[in-house]
């Protein structure tokens, strides 16, 4: 039998180079390097004309932050951290007409201004603009969405895993 040939040899210094290289990076949570712990999330504002909408973003903000488990969910006055801000756009746009020019499909579109503070530094870690949408078809085309309602549920999902991505995993 021969002894491996350098080439082994170089692929194994790549591939130690590369992980040692590479450690510090990872996928696990921001929190996990000295971040807060404990995050509050006071009802966001409103500044658009759909009733409620504010509630149904801080709740969907609220379940992703608690399903994540990175960080527990407190009251402000427990809180390392603070989610604050306001739902800035609520829209729903057709998107497509059927053969006859009626409404066939529509997006929900919502947005929140954000910004993640510690409170333990005074500092903010993050701030600007998360976004969500849902599409839904009164028909039920497709198999998809069929309400303004469910899409409304999609668009505050997809924006509390915006938020979530940016607080958490510090993307």
């Amino acid at each position: 039998m021969r002894p491996p040939g350098p080439q082994v040899g170089l692929a194994c210094v790549a591939v130690l180079l590369v992980l040692t290289g590479c450690s510090h990076y990872g996928f696990s949570p921001a929190v996990r390097a000295g971040g807060p712990r404990t995050v509050a999330v006071p009802v966001l504002a409103n500044e658009t004309i759909e009733y409620g909408a504010e509630e149904g973003v801080t709740s969907a903000i609220i379940a992703a932050l608690t399903e994540n488990n990175a960080m527990r969910v407190v009251p402000e006055s427990e809180a390392e951290a603070i989610v604050r801000g306001s739902v800035t756009l609520y829209e729903r746009p057709v998107l497509s007409y059927d053969a006859a020019g009626n409404p066939r499909e529509y997006r929900v579109r919502v947005a929140a201004s954000l910004s993640y503070d510690d409170r333990r530094s005074g500092t903010t870690i993050w701030s600007g603009t998360v976004e969500g949408w849902g599409v839904y078809a009164l028909s039920g085309e497709g198999g998809g969405l069929t309400t303004e309602e469910q899409a409304r549920a999609a668009a505050f999902e997809m924006l509390s895993e915006e938020l979530l991505s940016k607080t958490v995993q510090g993307w």
